[in-house]
């Protein structure tokens, strides 16, 4: 009888420890936003910007924003840009000018780009894992 009470303290003890471990897709989020550092990227946890109902964007994903300041000749005063992406196509928020090529390069998880003057912003749902890493990498520095 005492072996049991003992066990079943410890197993009180041991149990929310290990509900506050980290899964096993949360281990590779993390592992995938460390390699996101070694290429220049800097992930935030932020809302989506809001998206002009007319996209009619839906979507139940977790985004992440991976930022990466732009090199100096691409810094330009006053540039505030964004993208939607809706069926695989992206569609700029405000005005009717094309969508940059190099946003066809992000892979498909990519849903929302905002380019600053000094910096490019890409809310992206990580599904892609590494190799979806490395095609947003690719894609902001190819911008032009």
């Amino acid at each position: 009888m005492v072996y049991v009470l003992i066990v079943l303290g410890l197993a009180v003890v041991i149990a929310p420890l290990m509900s506050a471990m980290p899964s096993k897709s949360q281990r590779a989020k993390a592992a995938l936003r460390d390699q996101a550092r070694t290429c220049n990227l800097r992930v935030s946890l932020r809302p989506l910007p809001p998206i002009p109902p007319r996209f009619r964007f839906a979507s139940d994903d977790e985004f992440a924003c991976y930022e990466r300041r732009l090199s100096a000749p691409l810094h330009l005063a006053g540039r505030d840009e964004r993208f939607v992406s809706v069926d695989g196509e992206w569609y700029p928020t405000t005005g009717v000018s094309p969508a940059p090529k190099w946003l066809s390069a992000l892979p498909s998880g990519a849903a929302f780009v905002e380019l600053s003057e000094q910096t490019v912003s890409i809310f992206w749902n990580e599904k892609e894992g590494v190799e979806g890493l490395h095609a947003l990498s690719q894609a902001v520095d190819s911008i032009e």
